[in-house]
C-alpha cells in the first residue's frame, strides 16, 4: 500500500507539472520514452483500489498528455525516417518504443489495429536491420540506410529494453511470436555480452555486441557506427556507463513475464519457458515449472489448486495454458501432439496437484542472413 501511494502521489504531481502554465513539457529522452511512463500510469489504474474517481480521470488524462507530448512512434515505425532532429534513430529509444502500440491499445481499444501495428514494426526492424539473435543493428543509432551486417553492433541497453518490450507486447496481445522473440534475445543476445572470469559474476560487459565479433580490443577503424573504439571491449562501463546502470533489470523483468494469471478464470498461463515458481496471492493457486530449458528439451508444469469457497472459479479446477513455440513443430504435451505457435490448453483439477509434461522435440534450423550468411538454431538457442 505504501508503494502504491507513493506512485500515485508521484504521477499526480507529475501531471500537475506537465500541464502547468510554466510549460514543463517532455523533452529529449523523456519525450522519446513516454511509453514507459504510460506503463506506470496503467499499472496504477490496475492496482490502486483506493483511487478516487477524480484521480482516475486525472490519470486517464495523463495518458493522453504523455502521448501528445511524446514522439510519434507509430509514424516512425512506418517510414524509419525523420527530419525533425529528434531522437528517433537511437537504438534504445526504438527498443523501448516497440511496445507503444500495445500500451496505447490498453487505453484506446481496437485490438486488431494495434496488434497489427506491433507485429508490423517487429517485422520491419527484422527486414531493415535484423540480426540472428532476434535483435537489430543499432550501434548507438540505427544505420542511416538498411544494414544487417553482423559485424556491426547493438547496445546492451537496447537488448535489455527489447526483451522487456516484447514481453510486454506478448502480455497484452497474446501473440506467440512476441514470446518467441523474448526467448531468442534472452537466451542468445543477452548472456553473450558478458565476460565472467570467475564464472557467472556478470562484472564485465560490452557496450556493443556483434554477432560476428572475433575479438574484444580497442578497434580503430571499426565496423560499427557512432560509438568509440572501446565499445566492444569488456569492462565495468566501456564506452558509456548507461549499460552498467541498466542491464541488471533484464533477468528480473524476464522472470516477471514467465507466468501470467487470467483475471477472469484464475487460470495459469506459462508464457516464457524457464525454471520458475509462482503463486497467485488472490486464489492460492501455485505453479512450478521444472526444466533446464533452453538447454534441455522438456519441461514439467505442476499446478496446485486449493479449494476455496470464496473463489468459485477454482471449485471445478482452472484452465492451464502452455505456450508452444513456433519452431516446436513436433511438440507434445502428455505424449499428445501440441500445435506449434499456439497456446495449448488443459485443466488443473481442484484440490490436487496436476502435472503437464511438455516435450518440445526441437530440430536444427538454418536461417538465411546478410550477404549469403547463415545462422544455425536449435530450439531457442543459436
Amino acid at each position: 500500500e505504501r508503494a502504491i501511494k507513493a506512485v500515485r502521489n508521484h504521477l499526480l504531481e507529475q501531471k500537475r507539472r506537465l500541464e502547468s502554465p510554466m510549460h514543463i513539457n517532455l523533452t529529449s529522452w523523456s519525450k522519446a520514452r513516454w511509453v514507459d511512463m504510460v506503463i506506470s500510469v496503467e499499472w496504477l489504474l490496475d492496482h490502486d483500489l483506493y483511487l478516487s474517481q477524480k484521480d482516475k480521470i486525472s490519470l486517464f488524462e495523463m495518458i493522453i498528455l504523455l502521448k501528445s507530448q511524446g514522439l510519434d512512434w507509430d509514424k516512425w515505425f512506418q517510414v524509419f525516417n525523420d527530419s525533425t532532429g529528434e531522437n528517433y534513430g537511437h537504438n534504445v529509444n526504438n527498443a523501448q518504443a516497440l511496445k507503444s502500440a500495445a500500451i496505447w491499445y490498453r487505453y484506446q481499444g481496437n485490438k486488431s489495429k494495434y496488434t497489427s501495428l506491433s507485429i508490423d514494426r517487429m517485422q520491419k526492424l527484422d527486414e531493415l536491420y535484423g540480426l540472428p539473435t532476434g535483435m537489430f543493428n543499432g550501434d548507438e543509432l540505427l544505420p542511416s540506410s538498411p544494414d544487417r551486417n553482423p559485424s556491426r553492433g547493438i547496445e546492451l541497453c537496447g537488448v535489455v529494453e527489447a526483451m522487456y518490450s516484447y514481453a510486454t507486447m506478448f502480455s497484452i496481445h497474446g501473440t506467440i511470436a512476441f514470446a518467441d522473440r523474448v526467448e531468442k534475445i534472452a537466451y542468445n543476445a543477452f548472456p553473450a555480452t558478458w565476460a565472467s572470469p570467475r564464472g557467472g559474476d556478470m562484472w564485465a560487459h560490452q557496450y556493443l555486441q556483434a554477432v560476428n565479433e572475433i575479438n574484444a580490443i580497442k578497434a580503430d577503424p571499426h565496423a560499427w557506427g557512432a560509438d568509440g573504439p572501446f565499445a566492444e571491449t569488456y569492462g565495468l562501463e566501456p564506452n558509456y556507463g548507461c549499460c552498467t546502470a541498466n542491464f541488471h533489470q533484464g533477468w528480473p523483468k524476464l522472470a516477471h513475464h514467465t507466468i501470467f494469471w487470467q483475471p477472469t478464470t484464475g487460470g495459469v498461463v506459462v508464457g516464457i519457458w524457464a525454471p520458475v515458481s509462482a503463486r497467485d496471492l488472490r486464489t492460492g493457486v501455485s505453479v512450478n515449472v521444472t526444466t533446464n530449458y533452453p538447454f534441455d528439451d522438456t519441461a514439467t508444469v505442476s499446478v496446485s489448486v486449493p479449494i476455496h469457497s470464496s473463489t468459485p472459479s477454482t471449485q471445478e479446477g482452472i484452465p492451464v495454458l502452455l505456450r508452444i513455440p513456433e519452431w516446436a513443430h513436433s511438440a507434445t504435451v502428455d505424449g499428445k501432439r501440441a500445435q506449434n505457435g499456439s497456446m495449448w490448453e488443459g485443466l488443473a483439477a481442484a484440490g490436487v496437484t496436476t502435472k503437464f509434461h511438455v516435450d518440445f522435440h526441437p530440430s536444427v534450423r538454418v536461417e538465411q542472413w546478410y550477404n549469403g550468411a547463415v545462422s544455425i538454431h536449435r530450439g531457442a538457442l543459436m
